[in-house]
């Protein structure tokens, strides 16, 4: 049969509703927990699982204090005007790598050329007519103060020409250093005055990324604390970092202290950009290290099965650090376990099972050939325990798929058939697999009772002649 364990303890449940004894609220928490926990009712099935083993090895484990911040660059400034003029020339675009002193544009320079020849001039005048008083006041032709006048009209004139040449050089634009065009803000004829916005230029080496990290965490942050981030617009990338800085001073408002990280864009990222920013505050080494998939999702504590030979084991692990797709094994696991990583969900203490890529072991079912799936309530519960694991529905729906495609299924994951549901049903105590509870239930129930009870059996696909048996068995009848 297909799934009976978990199928038999629903329809008792739906059968069993007319009354609210204290019998019966006591045996309503069974179910639950029958649904809850798919090994009280399941039996050996007649098929193995097919799973995914790995070893349980030994590596270095870090615990993250997470947040999130907006990439920056450490220098980005915006180029501007120094002088008037219409634009003659650009020579640089937007995303182009520029030099330290590279020209980037012309400002037209006919009239600070001018000025600049005019000053020129004055200034040799000025020195011809210093050279002279010079001479006169060393023969003693002139007063100490003929002298002193000339060599101030030589010396402004020097600083006239020097500031004419200033100007003249404004109307080329050169880079202050080594950087990228981030936006080009003037056009070719364009007229501009000191002050108006020709280029922005930044440097992305080293890019900043500052953070805002609550104040009771002030004790794990530390400058040269090492840090990663993840971006968008690379998944699956780990892009490192570095506490550069903190602010020494708390934000009274928001209770939280900025740190700025160093990050190495390695050539990828970009000022502007939304990271998601992971603080490294723990590190064990030499520890024991499970991915966090391997946990059993539809029990009720931290649970992962191995395989011990062709069957399936539960144990109970005790967790330590964790980090975004691993957590550390304190206790539970040894390193000569076969941890099951894909198939787990829904299996149970002895239940046959194949490494994926294995020829699987089956008894009287064909290979290849699933069950029909869980009870709605089965999967529900399933949901339930991995929303609380922090789960988003997306990420649960991608998860109960592969438990399917796997074989990992809720209750007896054995095949089906009728040979094969047999199997499993007989597999213990007095009804075979159905709990305590349930084959009390069916003793106890009037003529009235069982007729539902088998009712709801068919539903589920049983034949006749497989209820009759199951009945007979449980109330020690000799006919049907």
């Amino acid at each position: 049969m297909k799934q009976l364990s978990a199928a038999l303890i629903v329809l008792l449940t739906l059968t069993a509703c007319g009354g609210s004894s204290d019998a019966d609220r006591r045996e309503g928490g069974d179910r639950r927990m029958a649904i809850m926990d798919p090994s009280m009712g399941a039996g050996p099935p007649s098929a193995a699982v097919p799973v995914q083993v790995e070893p349980v090895p030994r590596r270095s484990i870090s615990q993250y204090l997470e947040t999130n911040g907006t990439l920056e660059a450490e220098n980005e400034v915006d180029i501007v005007a120094r002088t008037s003029g219409p634009v003659t020339e650009i020579r640089t675009e937007e995303g182009q790598m520029i030099r330290t002193g590279e020209l980037l544009a012309k400002i037209d320079e006919r009239e600070a050329r001018n000025q600049a020849a005019i000053a020129t001039v004055a200034r040799d005048e000025a020195q011809l007519a210093f050279d002279r008083t010079k001479s006169s006041w060393e023969e003693g032709l002139v007063s100490r103060e003929a002298y002193d006048t000339a060599l101030s009209q030589l010396s402004s004139a020097k600083a006239q020409l020097e500031s004419a040449e200033i100007q003249l050089a404004y109307t080329e634009i050169r880079a202050p250093f080594d950087a990228l065009v981030v936006t080009r803000d003037i056009k070719l004829a364009e007229y501009v005055t000191p002050g108006t916005t020709l280029f922005r230029i930044s440097d992305f080496t080293p890019l900043l990324c500052r953070v805002e990290v609550p104040e009771k965490d002030l004790p794990r942050v530390r400058v040269g604390q090492p840090a990663h981030l993840r971006v968008e617009a690379y998944p699956g990338e780990r892009f490192s970092a570095t506490v550069a800085r903190m602010r020494p001073t708390v934000n009274p408002a928001t209770g939280t202290f900025t740190v700025t990280l160093e990050v190495d864009g390695r050539g990828k990222l970009r000022p502007g950009m939304f990271a998601s920013v992971y603080l490294q505050t723990d590190t064990h080494d030499d520890a024991l290290v499970i991915p966090r998939n391997a946990l059993v999702l539809d029990s009720l504590g931290d649970t992962v099965f191995v395989k011990v030979g062709d069957v399936s084991a539960r144990r109970e692990v005790q967790l330590g650090l964790r980090d975004e797709d691993s957590v550390e094994i304190l206790g539970g696991l040894s390193e000569t376990d076969l941890l099951i990583v894909i198939g787990q969900d829904g299996l149970a203490d002895g239940t046959p099972v194949s490494v994926l890529g294995e020829e699987p072991q089956t008894a009287d079912s064909p290979a290849g050939v699933k069950d029909g799936g869980p009870p709605p309530e089965a999967i529900e519960m399933m949901r339930q325990r991995m929303k609380e694991r922090g789960m988003s529905d997306e990420e649960i729906d991608e998860r109960l798929q592969q438990m399917r495609q796997s074989g990992g299924q809720v209750g007896a994951p054995g095949q089906g058939g009728e040979a094969g549901g047999r199997q499993g049903v007989m597999g213990r105590g007095e009804g075979g697999e159905i709990p305590p509870f349930m084959a009390q239930r069916i003793k106890e129930a009037s003529p009235e009772e069982l007729e539902g009870i088998k009712e709801r059996m068919r539903q589920f696909g049983m034949s006749d002649e497989r209820i009759d048996e199951i009945v007979n068995q449980i109330r020690g009848e000799g006919g049907s």
